[in-house]
């Protein structure tokens, strides 16, 4: 097949490119190879990657569609939607003139040490090195443009930047790299260097940027719209989505009832310290929920419970999870208790951690489509439609039930209730009706009080800021998701959830179509009222 070695070798160069500038996505895909490396930020490394990108699409778009097999297809359409949102990215919203928190390689460096690679060590150092000249370089992007800056961003990059020189700092003295690694004294220094690069970021951040900082946080209703139809495949008028919004959200409240103003925190069930054998516990009574649920089809691929590093967030529990595609198993990294990660997860919190992050969740969505749901455009892909809709979509199916123990339906309610409220101050903030303040109040209404609740609404708003249009894409798909089931579902729910969750993480609308074609498709948009969802292939 000519056309489709024409494909494999674009594919192919494509990514051995485009990782140079996205090391950070390379980690996240598994991909260690460009590890070393932090993302590109100057003139000319911008400039070649929108002149690449632009000669992709033309090359993507010269292939014949229909002599593709349907996996390469799927990768097709991914790829061009990949391209074409990046490629407008680039050119209307410079991040670096306005995205303190991109520069932060913090998440990149997490994501390293979780992967584990046999070259640790030489990597780590190889980045904690390049940090400083890094954030010189960032200071000089921002600086000259801070007008240009929201403020929410700011806030946010000034926390980021206090609590990841904790987190070096605590990751090369912790007991799990000292396991790991050599010469940790080496590391120690080059985290330190790091560390004051970090705190001179933040000084420049809070003595020059923030108090000029005066960018909008939304991308605008133009460009929201334009980002749901080539990033998330959903060709529509963000505006139709308002009532829709309204509607899930007074659902929710009517469903929590007097709780709804105050979402349910640690209580005496709460677990002090939650050890691997308690985590490993609680997925594998997921496991068996989900089978007697008769819901989906479990991988076989191992969940394993393993110790990790540090979080750069310590102190929330939290759990990352990571597949070894290689070898067929997942890994559910809970931050080894040397490093004073004390997390307060209740046991009903627990249980949807275990479900999203577990059998129910990443490890599932990694493991359900076989080889062809793990080439790199599906992994990489923008698929917050189906990961973020499939997540609230069984949430409802396992916990909306008369026999659920009432504190795994209220947490699961609770989290329902912040996902459909994220989404409308995304719809909201991005298309210009409220500003961030406003974004920040609404999101504090929907967690826990606290000392912390104030800058958790802040990083989740940032979040929105970042991302336009990944909040609203989760709830939107959840809603999709409804309504195929209720027409397709029906006497064979199992094997409707394997079929959505077969091609791979990839967006809702594309996996509908594909799995229940056109025609059907068109009948699941109208009945879920997500008007105006893309007809077919965005490949011309």
């Amino acid at each position: 097949m000519p056309e489709a070695s024409a494909f494999d070798d674009l594919v192919r160069e494509f990514f051995a490119v485009w990782f140079r500038f996205h090391p950070d996505a390379a980690l996240r895909a598994g991909v260690g190879d460009y590890a070393a490396l932090l993302p590109a930020q100057t003139d000319d490394e911008q400039a070649a990657l929108a002149g690449y990108l632009e000669t992709l699409i033309v090359a993507l778009q010269e292939l014949d569609f229909d002599a593709l097999d349907r996996a390469r297809r799927i990768d097709l359409e991914l790829l061009v939607a990949m391209a074409r949102a990046e490629h407008r990215e680039l050119l209307e919203r410079d991040w670096r003139h306005r995205d303190p928190m991109r520069f932060l390689p913090l998440a990149e460096i997490h994501r390293l040490t979780l992967l584990g690679p046999s070259d640790l060590r030489d990597t780590l150092a190889a980045l904690l090195t390049a940090i400083p000249g890094h954030l010189r370089l960032a200071q000089a992007q921002l600086q000259p443009m801070a007008e240009l800056v929201p403020p929410v961003l700011a806030d946010a990059a000034v926390t980021a930047a206090e609590e990841g020189r904790r987190y070096l700092r605590a990751l090369t003295r912790s007991r799990w790299l000292r396991s790991r690694c050599h010469s940790c004294g080496e590391l120690e220094v080059l985290a330190e260097t790091a560390g004051e690069a970090l705190a001179q970021y933040r000084d420049a951040l809070l003595g020059d940027i923030a108090p000029r900082a005066a960018g909008s946080a939304g991308c605008g209703a133009d460009h929201l719209q334009l980002l749901l139809r080539h990033r998330h495949l959903l060709d529509m008028d963000p505006v139709a989505c308002e009532s829709l919004l309204d509607a899930l959200a007074d659902d929710c409240d009517a469903l929590l009832g007097a709780g709804a103003d105050q979402a349910p925190g640690a209580s005496s069930r709460a677990l002090s310290r939650v050890a691997r054998d308690a985590l490993n516990n609680a997925c594998q009574a997921m496991a068996e929920r989900l089978r007697q649920a008769d819901l989906v089809t479990l991988p076989p691929a191992a969940l394993r419970i393993a110790g990790g590093p540090v979080s750069p967030r310590p102190g929330d529990g939290r759990v990352d999870y990571v597949p070894d595609l290689r070898k067929g198993a997942g890994f559910l990294y809970l931050a080894d208790g040397d490093n004073g990660c004390e997390p307060a997860l209740t046991r009903a919190a627990m249980s949807l951690r275990c479900l999203h992050l577990g059998w129910g969740g990443a490890h599932l969505l990694a493991f359900a489509g076989g080889m062809a749901a793990r080439s790199l455009p599906r992994r990489l892909s923008a698929g917050h439609s189906l990961t973020g809709g499939w997540s609230l979509y069984l949430d409802r199916r396992l916990f909306d039930q008369p026999d659920t123990v009432a504190d795994e339906r209220a947490a699961a309610l609770h989290r329902r209730r912040q996902a459909v409220a994220r989404a409308g101050a995304d719809l909201a903030l991005n298309s210009g009706w409220i500003d961030a303040d406003t974004a920040v109040e609404r999101i504090q209404q929907c967690i826990s009080t606290g000392d912390s609740a104030g800058r958790e609404a802040i990083r989740q708003v940032a979040a929105l800021v970042q991302h336009p249009g990944d909040a609203l894409a989760a709830v939107l798909g959840w809603q999709l998701i409804e309504a195929a089931a209720a027409r397709n579902a029906p006497g064979g729910r199992r094997l409707f959830h394997d079929r959505l969750l077969g091609l791979g993480p990839i967006p809702i609308s594309l996996a509908l179509r594909q799995s229940l074609g056109a025609a059907e498709w068109s009948a699941v948009r109208a009945a879920a009222g997500v008007a105006g969802a893309d007809e077919g292939p965005l490949t011309s």
